[in-house]
């Protein structure tokens, strides 16, 4: 991966996937302009947190998110540490440290558990015994969790590759390589995988799909086309998962759009202007974006005409969404975890979680977890 120089290197960290700093400057002054205050709001769902736990190193990208395998949540953080907890209660079952630096949080599926280390490493580890399986480099720094199949490991790295180990064995299966633009944003998003097809979005802003068993390429589509007439403007990274409903695929990227790709046509077939680090969120019929100021989009999957479009949290650094019992749950720079109605875009319901960001929201069963920049895991219900 090419850089031009330090001063694009300082640029990175200021659109790094899960900070908006770059975008509180006043362009007439230079005057920083703070993130939008808090509104009061008519709490008709109070969150409840159910449990804290506390794991080691800085989650700055918000790449450590846990998964969930056989009723188990699966927590791995910066320094190495894999834990097993109770999603209930966040008790401990168990607990192994790799003695290496993590790159991004742990995948689990067909009695494996997969993390990626610093140097590039994708690691394999037993589900039931916690020993480690195999291990294998794969030319470049993952920033996103690995995808489990029965057969394959599906993991992107830095330098745009997406790779397909053998489960068994590690052995790489197959690549594919997209042309890197000359800059990108730190991170990456996951693949998904449907009806045995491949699903992913790389740097150049485009979505690709694959067969899963032989990585035959069968198409790919842009999210959205460069516009701008430097390398700044014209930075359009697909830097989040695709996700699929009614028969769709959508996709995000910096700087460009929210577009809905039809599978059997093989082509986008609608977009709407976005800027987002985000996968969409689906919740009661409506997809909703969360732009990189703020703001939040919606639109109704019913026609995909436009719904609401709210600026109460402008600024204040969003984590990514979830839907949660048909609301919206995001956090904030503040650690306010915020409940969303997606039919109207009216805040719902507010609670402080955490004294750090939140990164980013998952659900699981009845609960949902925040994640915080600290690397704190905290519970919440409704």
């Amino acid at each position: 991966l090419m850089k031009n120089n330090i001063f694009l290197s300082i640029i990175l960290i200021l659109i790094s996937s899960c900070s908006t700093l770059a975008f509180w400057e006043d362009d007439s002054d230079g005057e920083v302009i703070e993130p939008v205050a808090l509104q009061s709001f008519k709490n008709e769902h109070p969150v409840s947190i159910e449990w804290k736990k506390s794991f080691k190193g800085e989650n700055n990208l918000g790449s450590f998110r846990p998964s969930f395998y056989s009723g188990n949540m699966l927590v791995a953080d910066p320094e190495g540490n894999i834990s097993s907890l109770n999603p209930q209660s966040g008790k401990e079952s168990w607990k192994i440290n790799l003695d290496r630096g993590l790159a991004a949080g742990v995948a689990s599926g067909f009695g494996k558990l997969i993390v990626s280390d610093l140097n590039g490493f994708v690691i394999a580890i037993d589900s039931e015994t916690q020993e480690i399986i195999w291990e294998k480099n794969i030319g470049g720094e993952v920033l996103s969790k690995a995808v489990v199949s029965a057969s394959l490991i599906l993991a992107k790295n830095s330098v745009g590759e997406l790779v397909a180990l053998s489960a068994l064995s590690g052995e790489k299966k197959w690549s594919f390589r997209s042309q890197l633009p000359a800059l990108t944003v730190r991170g990456t998003g996951e693949s998904i995988i449907e009806n045995g097809i491949v699903f992913s979005t790389f740097d150049n802003g485009r979505l690709g799909a694959f067969q899963l068993e032989t990585g035959f390429f069968l198409w790919d589509a842009p999210i959205s086309f460069v516009e701008g007439s430097s390398e700044l403007e014209n930075l359009i990274d697909g830097d989040s998962a695709p996700v699929i409903a009614k028969q769709l695929i959508f996709a995000t990227n910096y700087q460009g759009n929210l577009t809905a790709f039809d599978i059997a046509q093989k082509r986008p077939v609608w977009n709407a202007n976005a800027s987002s680090f985000y996968s969409p969120i689906v919740a009661n019929n409506m997809i909703m974006v969360i732009q990189d100021d703020g703001s939040i989009l919606s639109f109704s999957l019913a026609n995909l005409s436009p719904s609401w479009t709210s600026e109460e949290y402008l600024r204040r650094e969003l984590s990514s969404g979830a839907a949660y019992k048909n609301l919206l749950l995001i956090g904030d720079l503040d650690g306010y975890v915020h409940v969303i109605n997606p039919m109207t875009g009216i805040t719902v319901g507010r609670k402080k979680v955490s004294g750090n960001p939140i990164m980013n929201i998952v659900t699981f069963r009845d609960f949902a977890y925040a994640i915080d920049q600290d690397s704190n895991v905290v519970a919440i219900k409704l």
